[in-house]
């Protein structure tokens, strides 16, 4: 991967990097292809894409939004060749390691979890607005969701991670919220031999908000700011429920689901990204490339910080994970976005 123009330059700028990287020089704008979870579908294209074009000159686009893990399995299978990825968790990512088509993972802002639910076409929202509205326990929720004929929505946790924090969600609720024994697993349809519950529950990640919306579920998993977006109103977690707040990572941690032979612990739900190494034989201009660094910067950028921040996502300190073998910041990241990764107080962790 190339170094980056100086961060708010113009496509016509020539980069200066001081990393080990080589520098692209700019000749024109560019296209940022981002494989972008598909709970940012909406954001992406209304919101963030714009502004990030506005600031840059340089466009957004890529391949269509999707489950977080798809992406990944779909970057590695040669699927798709973008040249960043905004993703929901480090996992996603991670995946990307072993092959070398990633040298990090970066954390920009947290993502906490809610149950939305339709206010004019949910069958249950009287129920629900007196959850809401705190006149009846967040407990009744589990209720509601045992209900026979409720419709409960969640995405496939072997594709999408929101899938596996409401399954994590549903299990510290079971001792958070005092509980009849196993009637949050009861809810989800989960048992030993279905240990991700009932699949009729299942919707794909960019299409359960507008299943929310018009009624088709009573009721579903959501993130913050994707509940916002598309006008949902929303049921708010606790702390220790929402995997929002840094301060509860102990507590996050003390649950566990194994997806594809691998465990998923308990974590902050944060937005990460990452740029994608071009596979051997596809052809990356480097105004394209340039774009791609130009976009991952920008999500370090105050403006970008806004537009994230005005979404519902929590501002944070970024934070990295390293590929193997890379041993520093310095070495992973070109020097613009090392510049503002340092500038926010970012650090490395694993």
């Amino acid at each position: 991967m190339t170094a980056l123009v100086a961060v708010g330059a113009s496509s016509a700028s020539i980069a200066a990097a001081t990393t080990t990287r080589p520098a692209t020089a700019r000749l024109a704008h560019g296209t940022a292809s981002v494989a972008c979870a598909g709970s940012l579908d909406k954001l992406y294209k209304d919101t963030l894409g714009p502004a990030f074009k506005r600031a840059t000159g340089d466009t957004a686009g890529g391949p269509p939004c999707a489950g977080s893990l798809a992406l990944a399995q779909d970057i590695l299978s040669h699927e798709i060749n973008p040249g960043a990825f905004l993703a929901v968790g480090a996992h996603a990512i991670k995946e990307l390691f072993p092959a070398k088509r990633a040298e990090f993972a970066m954390a920009v802002v947290s993502n906490p979890l809610v149950i939305a639910y339709s206010p004019t076409h949910s069958r249950y929202r009287n129920q629900l607005n007196a959850i809401w509205l705190h006149k009846k326990p967040l407990a009744d929720v589990f209720k509601l969701f045992n209900t026979p004929g409720f419709k409960l929505g969640r995405t496939d946790p072997t594709q999408d991670p929101q899938g596996i924090f409401f399954i994590l969600m549903s299990k510290l609720a079971q001792t958070y919220l005092h509980l009849p024994a196993a009637e949050a697993a009861q809810a989800l349809g989960i048992t030993k031999s279905s240990p991700f519950g009932s699949k009729s529950q299942m919707y794909d990640e960019d299409a359960l908000p507008v299943d929310i919306q018009d009624g088709t579920v009573d009721a579903g998993s959501e993130y913050l700011p994707e509940a916002r977006q598309y006008g949902l109103r929303y049921i708010g977690l606790p702390p220790q429920l929402s995997f929002g707040d840094p301060g509860e990572s102990s507590y996050y941690a003390t649950v566990s689901l194994k997806v594809s032979g691998s465990v998923q612990q308990g974590e902050v739900i944060y937005l990460r990204t990452t740029l994608v190494s071009p596979q051997k034989g596809t052809s990356f201009t480097p105004a394209n490339e340039a774009a791609d660094q130009a976009f991952v910067a920008f999500l370090l950028q105050p403006k970008g910080r806004k537009v994230l921040r005005s979404a519902g996502y929590v501002l944070r300190k970024p934070q990295l994970v390293l590929a193997p073998g890379e041993k520093s910041a310095a070495q992973a990241l070109p020097a613009p976005i090392l510049k503002l990764f340092k500038a926010l107080g970012g650090t490395v962790g694993s």
